[in-house]
Formats: structure tokens, C-alpha cells, sequence
């Protein structure tokens, strides 16, 4: 069995979830790690990556040192989720001629000045003759291939409504200024502005299933809106006084000629009370069509969101590998499905009846 070499590049949170899964794949081989940080330079794998066990590598920097001599078929990619951050690194990989799979949710389907960037990906990809695609949990999985795929039965589709509802207080201090915990409404609105709070990737979400299910939607909305506390909310690193922000409430309208299609909504809150919040954790999706379709994934893997993002990356590096040369979308590079990590079965021979 041929093994696939994976270079891990960003070992933060996500891109560790990443290395601790491989170790599960028997196909796969860890053969190096890149991150910026002093303090992960230089140390060990493992150690960096909490699998509490030498693995062997270094974490190194800078990153042509780690890429250099064509030692990796595939390279994780875990940074940033802003394609202006990704492309230049991504480009960076490509000139060693390595496939990528990237987290950076700006790519997941790439809008606007995105979409340049994708097209010099996809002109790199080819010219190293790899291939490059974008995934993730939301985007990657939640509210885009599931009403995707549950689109199948379908005669028609009139509209889809999606709604994801998170409890954000696993996340660490980063998390904190995204969703604007313990700032004042005005601090809130201002940080919108700035493009500084809120998730990233809801809109290319919404473009995504726009696309795959045909729907001529014409203008995609954006709405962002704080959460205000009503009493106290605790969480292991953070504490939000009542009257300032424990969360926020994102949305994205996909509209025809001023008809509503598609509203999609995602909703993060610290320590979530059902009483005051109105809400319960999980991910909610409903296609009106012929027939209607409704799907509710309950709290999991709303609450495992790190977990997913990292199985949904190391699960797509089969199709990445059997993709042909470019920058491919996630709907275009094959049914994504969990991979073990070992050679194909063979077909079942034995049927019983009875």
C-alpha cells in the first residue's frame, strides 16, 4: 500500500486536530509541519500538536526549507480564513509542485475579488500539475453539502432556509473578538464595519447552494446583529456583563428579483440560556419544493465544530489526489465521504438470503 506524505502548515488549533487524526490513517505518512510561531519552531511535532508522543518532525519556518525537494504529495493548509492571507502562501506550495487542501473559507467558493485569486490558483495548480480545493464544517459540510445532498429527491426547489445556533464558549480568546464578547452595541456595530466580527464563509455558503441547485439568485444580503446579555455569562475565559454582547446573530439572504430564496442564519452564543436566548443548539435545515425536505443535525457537531474541520480536510485528500490538475471547488472534486485511511476493500463476494 502506497502511503501518503502530508505536510501539516499552521499547527494552531485546527491544524493539530489535523495531525492527531492522520496518526489514524494508515495510508497517511506526517513528513513535515511549517508555523510561524517562535515558540512552535524548532519543537516537535507531537509535542506542538498535543499528541503527547515524538513523532520526529520539527515544526519548521520558513516554509520553502519544509516544502523543498518534493517530499509530500498533499499539504494540509490551516492559517487564515481570509483568501487575501491564503493565496500568496498557497502559491508559495504550489511552486514545489504539492496538491493543497486549505480551511481558508474565503475559497470555499470564491465571490467577488475572490474570484481572481482562484483563478491564479487554478492557473498555478495546473502549471505544477496539482490540484488545490477549499473545505471545512461551515463551509464544507453544515449548510451546504447537507441541503445539497438533500436536495437529491427533489422535484422542485422554491427556497432553502438554514439555520446553525453555536455555543462559543469552548473558544479560546480569538473566538472572543469575532463575536464581539462583552462589547457595547455601538463597539459591536463598529467592529462590523470594519469587518472584523461576525463568521466568515456564510455568504460563500449561501452562493454554493445557490449554484448547485440552480437558483437565478441575483443578490445575496448580509445582515449582522448583536446578542444582548440580560444576566451575567461565564465561560473558562471570559466573563460578559449583562447589557453587553454574549453573541451575535448573522444573515444571509439569497434573493430573485427581490424574492426571498434562500435565508441562511447562524446564530453563536456564550453559556446559551434556552429561557432568555429562545433558541436550541444544532443545525436546522428545510428545502420547500416538491417534496419538502427537513433535516436537523442536533448538537454534536455544532459543538465539535474543530473536530469537523479537521476530518472534513484529512477525509478530502483521497479526492484531491485522484482530482485532475487546478483549483477545484468542493461540488468538484466528487462525492466527499470519511476515508479510513487504508486501501480500498475489495467488493463483497459472500450474499446470503433468507
Amino acid at each position: 500500500m502506497s502511503q501518503i506524505r502530508v505536510i501539516q502548515y499552521g499547527v494552531g488549533a485546527m491544524g493539530s486536530n489535523m495531525v492527531q487524526l492522520l496518526q489514524q490513517k494508515p495510508q497517511a505518512k506526517m513528513v513535515g509541519a511549517i508555523d510561524i510561531d517562535p515558540a512552535k519552531i524548532d519543537r516537535d511535532l507531537g509535542d506542538v500538536s498535543g499528541l503527547g508522543k515524538s513523532l520526529g518532525i520539527k515544526v519548521g519556518y520558513p516554509p520553502d526549507v519544509v516544502l523543498a525537494g518534493g517530499a509530500a504529495d498533499v499539504v494540509l493548509h490551516a492559517t487564515t480564513a481570509f483568501a487575501d492571507e491564503a493565496v500568496p502562501l498557497i502559491l508559495g506550495i504550489l511552486k514545489h509542485k504539492i496538491n493543497v487542501i486549505t480551511i481558508a473559507q474565503e475559497l470555499f467558493f470564491p465571490l467577488g475579488k475572490n474570484r481572481e485569486k482562484a483563478a491564479q490558483l487554478d492557473k498555478a495548480a495546473k502549471e505544477a500539475g496539482v490540484s488545490v480545493t477549499a473545505c471545512g464544517i461551515n463551509p464544507g459540510f453544515i449548510m451546504d453539502i447537507i441541503p445539497i445532498v438533500g436536495s437529491l429527491p427533489c422535484w422542485e426547489v422554491e427556497r432553502v432556509t438554514a439555520q446553525r445556533i453555536v455555543d462559543f464558549s469552548p473558544y479560546g480568546p480569538d473566538e472572543m473578538s469575532h463575536i464581539g464578547a462583552g462589547l457595547t452595541e455601538a463597539q459591536f456595530r463598529a467592529g462590523v464595519a470594519r469587518g472584523e466580527i461576525g463568521h466568515i464563509g456564510l455568504l460563500e455558503t449561501t452562493a454554493m447552494v445557490a449554484y448547485c441547485l440552480g437558483l437565478d439568485i441575483d443578490e445575496l444580503r448580509q445582515t449582522k446583529e448583536p446578542i444582548i446579555a440580560r444576566t451575567r455569562r461565564m465561560t473558562d475565559f471570559t466573563q460578559v456583563e449583562p447589557g453587553r454582547v454574549c453573541g451575535f446573530r448573522q444573515n444571509v439572504f439569497g434573493l430573485t428579483g427581490g424574492e426571498m430564496r434562500l435565508e441562511f442564519s447562524m446564530i453563536g452564543l456564550l453559556a446559551p440560556n434556552p429561557d432568555e436566548d429562545g433558541v436550541q443548539l444544532g443545525d436546522y435545515t428545510r428545502i420547500e419544493g416538491k417534496p419538502n425536505v427537513d433535516i436537523r443535525i442536533k448538537e454534536e457537531i455544532a459543538q465539535r465544530g474543530g473536530l469537523g474541520t479537521a476530518a472534513v480536510a484529512v477525509n478530502t485528500i483521497p479526492r484531491v489526489m485522484a482530482a485532475p490538475p487546478g483549483f477545484h471547488r468542493l461540488d468538484q472534486v466528487g462525492l466527499p465521504h470519511y476515508w479510513t485511511g487504508k486501501a480500498a476493500p475489495q467488493p463483497v463476494e459472500h450474499i446470503s438470503y433468507s
